[in-house]
């Protein structure tokens, strides 16, 4: 591909070169020509000289026969007068040139002889115009036919030719050079052109070898991240955005292998607990007060299997879902009203009393189911982690442009760790693990995931001398 470029620079070098050398040689042609006529018409005005700006400077004597010889002198002292530069001039007499009067001597069109007369009959075939042509021996003339101020009227034929060898000699040594700068300017562009192709395709050479390293071994311990070199070109920035792409990746394939795995392991359990009672109560003969403790056991678990089933379910729909949330004006008091009503009789069987504080008129847009569950599950958790006749409120409030909701218990207080990691999925402290109490671990995270969603945030904080705080800012209507 390298290559391709420097050819292609090459090619455009080339182009360019054949470019100015056909102009220059227009150009060149063009002044030849111009070169010739103008010395045609200093020829003409010195031969008009010699015989004077006035036709009766030349006219005949009375009743005498003017000779051709006073025109020939003339014309003979035109040429002689008339110096040129490597050039070649003739004048000669008669309609169709056919009678030379006077030229220069020497090396000319035809040597030493004049122009012979199919040449001459050629150039004076254009009265009074300016013809061009072709002559013998690589020449080039121009000519032109005109009337002398006499009378009777003379025609004469005045011939300038140049030898085109000299230009053509020009334009040959010219087109060498160019021949031989465009070689060599060819060779440098396709070796410029490589190096310049290779500099530059280097680092993304080296992007490729990375991530085919990266596709070829994905277990293997190498760096999952590209190397930028330079940050600040467009491919540095091009690698830092995949790194960061890659990142997002990673942390996306991490969470969902610790989501299937703290799912199967918390499935797990549930799912033996039925299998193993069933089969109990199916190797035997059981009273039937066996086989209803077995279906309450099966039951029991069941129940939890269901709300684990049912908590994933929320969650997977909540990142499937492009838009998860169905919004609506809701009175959030309303909500939390309904839920301490709904646990109540969960709450009195404990003897825990519920204390709720909503001012009227809290509203906010959201999705009513997403905030009811997470109504419950923090109303549920303080009953659950509190102890017997304990008390838990509930108080929702105004605080400039946000709504927030704050469930207090009097559970034991939470240590640090614990409050960093409360909100993780599958989550449980140590407490709930060994006094037995039921959960998934999945409450408190679909807490945060649904104030998440409608741009709010959640916390806990210890309570003095004992209890925590949860709470939920939102942001109003």
């Amino acid at each position: 591909m390298t290559l391709w470029y420097g050819a292609a620079l090459g090619t455009v070098l080339v182009l360019f070169s054949s470019a100015a050398y056909l102009r220059y040689r227009a150009a060149a042609w063009q002044s030849f020509d111009a070169d010739l006529r103008s010395n045609l018409d200093t020829l003409q005005g010195a031969l008009l000289d010699e015989l004077g700006e006035t036709p009766e400077a030349v006219e005949r004597p009375a009743n005498s026969v003017l000779s051709d010889n006073p025109l020939q002198r003339t014309a003979t002292l035109t040429l002689e007068e008339f110096r040129l530069n490597g050039l070649y001039a003739e004048i000669r007499r008669g309609r169709e040139g056919e009678v030379p009067l006077a030229r220069i001597p020497g090396a000319g069109p035809g040597g030493d002889q004049p122009l012979s007369p199919e040449a001459a009959k050629q150039a004076a075939a254009r009265s009074g115009q300016l013809s061009s042509l072709a002559l013998a021996g690589g020449w080039q003339a121009v000519a032109r036919t005109i009337e002398l101020p006499v009378e009777p009227p003379e025609s004469v034929l005045l011939v300038v030719a140049g030898r085109k060898t000299l230009v053509e000699e020009t334009l040959a040594s010219i087109r060498r050079a160019l021949l031989e700068f465009g070689a060599a300017g060819l060779l440098l562009a396709v070796g410029g052109g490589y190096w310049l192709a290779t500099r530059a395709l280097r680092p993304i050479d080296a992007m490729t070898r990375q991530a085919g390293r990266m596709a070829a071994s994905p277990s293997a311990p190498v760096p999952r991240r590209f190397d930028v070199r330079n940050s600040g070109d467009e491919l540095g920035r091009l690698a830092s955005t995949f790194n960061l792409l890659l990142e997002r990746i990673e942390l996306s394939m991490a969470r969902t292998k610790g989501f299937v795995a703290d799912a199967a392991h918390e499935l797990k359990t549930p799912v033996s607990i039925v299998r193993i009672g069933a089969e109990l109560a199916l190797s035997g003969d059981r009273s039937p007060e066996e086989y209803r403790e077995a279906l309450r056991a099966i039951g029991l678990e069941s129940t939890h299997l269901s709300d684990l089933v049912s908590d994933l379910t929320l969650l997977a729909e909540g990142e499937l879902l492009e838009q998860p949330l169905e919004r609506r004006l809701v009175d959030l008091g309303e909500i939390v009203r309904e839920v301490a009503r709904s646990l109540g009789g969960v709450a009195a069987g404990r003897r825990i009393r519920i204390e709720i504080e909503t001012p009227p008129g809290l509203e906010l847009r959201g999705d009513e189911r997403l905030l009811r569950r997470a109504a419950v599950n923090l109303l549920e958790n303080a009953v659950k982690f509190s102890p017997t006749g304990a008390r838990v409120g509930v108080y929702l409030s105004r605080e400039s442009d946000r709504v927030v909701l704050r469930v207090l218990d009097e559970a034991p207080v939470l240590s640090e760790e614990e409050r960093q990691r409360v909100f993780e999925r599958f989550y449980r402290s140590q407490r709930s693990r060994s006094e037995g109490i039921p959960g998934s671990g999945l409450g408190l995270a679909i807490v945060q995931w649904a104030a998440a969603l409608h741009g709010g945030v959640v916390r806990v904080e210890p309570r003095s001398p004992r209890g925590n705080a949860f709470i939920i800012e939102l942001p109003a209507a």
